[in-house]
């Protein structure tokens, strides 16, 4: 049993974040139009916890979807560059495993030992994050093959966890900021039943899936299949090009630039704004586009997301969520796409007498 683990019914917890406003933005889900979304909280009733999963996960808030990098102003003796330098206070709340584990991709790709994103890092180190244990499984969430879900099995990365125990929460904290936060409360000490109760409930829920995806050899057989039909089946016959799969993933980080000049030249802000690898603008470079097909950029990100990703950051950039198969207006499932690839891989080995 963690030494830092504690019991907080759920009244003093919200008359808690109520006070943790003062020093605190606060974000976290709220129902709007009949979906979860994560959003800046002015009233914390409006927070809902048992909620199953929202349209865009809290990488937002972190990574902006637009934000200005820098400011430049003319001199007379040439330029002088002012960075972002303040960002406030945050604590996301209700930081489901599978998007907890998209924001640790993210410190992959954005804060390198040889390069670090200053507004990424900015804004991580300006964040707390309370994570919350799953209490549902999504028809489209496959978390638990991916590794991610569906309760946090992390120790570090986050700052506070919570696992609903009905009239209370289990909340365990896993920095000194956390510590720090928890210490005025003067909460009492969880006790092995609570233990047992969280058990019990991630036992109950890893039995509810219905969307898997065997990882096993995974890498190996997307790479070496990149001209399986189902690429420009699936391509052909239902891809639109509209770029939901990726604007919804929490983990692609592809953005482009722009300039925003004033009138009398003298200053330019320079913005950043996310981009997508299915637009077809993506791969343009000096007279061709590398990635001309709708083929070759749904290819693209399943292949990313399943097997590249392995290669630059050491992990997986997809963490299950099932984001993209939701949002996808006609409900393209990157896990049949392999699962398709998989089974064609299989079967030719087993002729080649391999399998």
């Amino acid at each position: 049993m963690p030494k830092d683990a504690f019991v907080i019914e759920k009244n003093q917890f919200s008359s808690w974040l109520k006070k943790l406003q003062e020093s605190f933005q606060l974000i976290g889900p709220v129902e709007k139009e009949g979906h979860f979304v994560f959003s800046l909280i002015e009233e914390v009733n409006d927070l809902v916890m048992d909620y199953d999963t929202t349209m865009l996960g809290p990488r937002k808030f972190i990574f902006l979807p637009e934000e200005k990098i820098c400011t430049i102003y003319q001199k007379d003796q040439g330029f002088t560059i002012k960075k972002v330098q303040d960002v406030p206070g945050q604590l996301l709340i209700g930081v489901h495993s599978c998007d907890l584990h998209a924001i640790l991709v993210l410190d992959k790709v954005f804060l390198l030992k040889s390069f670090q994103d200053h507004n990424y890092r900015l804004r991580r180190e300006n964040t707390l994050i309370m994570a919350l244990n799953c209490t549902k499984v999504c028809p489209t969430c496959f978390c638990s093959s991916m590794g991610t879900g569906p309760f946090v099995e992390l120790d570090k990365g986050f700052d506070f966890l919570l696992t609903d125990c009905g009239e209370s929460y289990l909340i365990e904290s896993f920095s000194e900021k956390a510590k720090d936060l928890l210490l005025p409360l003067n909460l009492p000490q969880a006790d092995d039943s609570l233990f047992k109760k969280k058990e019990q409930l991630f036992q109950e829920l890893k039995g509810r899936f219905i969307k898997n995806l065997d990882t096993t050899n995974l890498v190996q057989t997307l790479l070496e299949n990149q001209d399986h039909p189902v690429w420009q089946r699936t391509a052909e016959e239902r891809c639109l090009g509209c770029t939901n799969c990726t604007m919804v993933c929490p983990t692609c980080f592809c953005f482009n630039v722009k300039d925003k000049i004033s009138f009398d030249l003298k200053e330019c802000d320079r913005v950043r704004y996310w981009d997508s690898c299915q637009e077809l603008h993506f791969a343009e470079v000096h007279g061709a586009n590398y990635r001309s097909s709708r083929k070759a950029r749904l290819r693209q990100f399943v292949t990313h997301k399943l097997a590249t990703w392995v290669e630059q950051f050491g992990c997986f950039g997809c963490i299950g969520c099932g984001r993209c198969m939701y949002w996808c207006p006609t409900h393209i499932d990157l896990t049949e796409m392999a699962k398709e690839v998989q089974k064609s891989n299989f079967k030719r080995m087993r002729e080649d007498g391999y399998a």
